[in-house]
């Protein structure tokens, strides 16, 4: 996800198809859900669908992008971004994680792009290869970070930061998949946390230097 994201302007009756396929697309899935309930989701005629769309496999290769486009503005927009230390923002990073999918308390809606990789991966392989590109664009977003942190903290360390970029996009995923079925974002959470603590090993850092250090980001963020 880029540092620098704006949402693409489209008009107004495709923005309504498409933010209605997001929504049920990501809650059913896509072979659950019909044209006839996305217009009717958006409230427009099938006319108009196809006026936009050839088919519903053309409307859910659209909201990939368009599922990808409103994450990364959420992302690119999030007060971790601001943190000078690129430790604070792996760190922030991983708080925002969680509290965009609504905290231990609150249930994720769960992600567009795992759902079609489950369910589309081997009956459509153009919408598999955009899922993964997709998956490839959060590692490499998270990673930049990494490896700016570990120039700085653990420059001898072993680890490459593209595997631990992408270690992270597979915990996210496999945890808002966990989550959904157990019915509760508490595993999520969970994961999240033993991530971080295993982040931590990797950059040296002790329960001590992590305590002032979440007390610094929490000061930053307040100002």
């Amino acid at each position: 996800m880029l540092n620098r994201t704006q949402i693409k302007q489209l008009p107004e009756t495709k923005r309504k198809l498409l933010d209605a396929g997001v929504s049920l697309m990501r809650h059913r899935g896509f072979n659950a859900t019909t044209v006839d309930e996305v217009c009717a989701e958006a409230g427009v005629t099938k006319g108009g669908f196809f006026h936009y769309f050839k088919s519903k496999d053309d409307l859910a290769t659209a909201a990939v992008d368009r599922f990808y486009e409103m994450k990364a503005k959420q992302f690119a927009d999030a007060p971790f971004r601001g943190l000078a230390d690129p430790l604070d923002r792996i760190f922030g990073r991983l708080d925002f994680v969680k509290e965009s999918a609504g905290g231990v308390k609150g249930l994720t809606k769960g992600c567009l792009f795992g759902m079609f990789a489950q369910e589309m991966s081997f009956s459509n392989p153009e919408l598999r290869s955009l899922c993964q590109a997709k998956f490839t664009q959060i590692g490499k977003d998270f990673e930049g970070d990494l490896a700016e942190a570990k120039a700085r903290y653990a420059p001898r360390a072993a680890f490459d930061p593209k595997n631990i970029a992408m270690l992270y996009v597979s915990i996210v995923q496999g945890s808002l998949m966990l989550a959904k079925t157990s019915e509760s974002n508490r595993v999520l959470v969970a994961n999240i946390n033993q991530f971080r603590a295993y982040l931590q090993t990797l950059f040296g850092q002790s329960r001590n230097s992590t305590a002032k250090r979440a007390a610094k980001v929490s000061a930053q963020a307040g100002n």
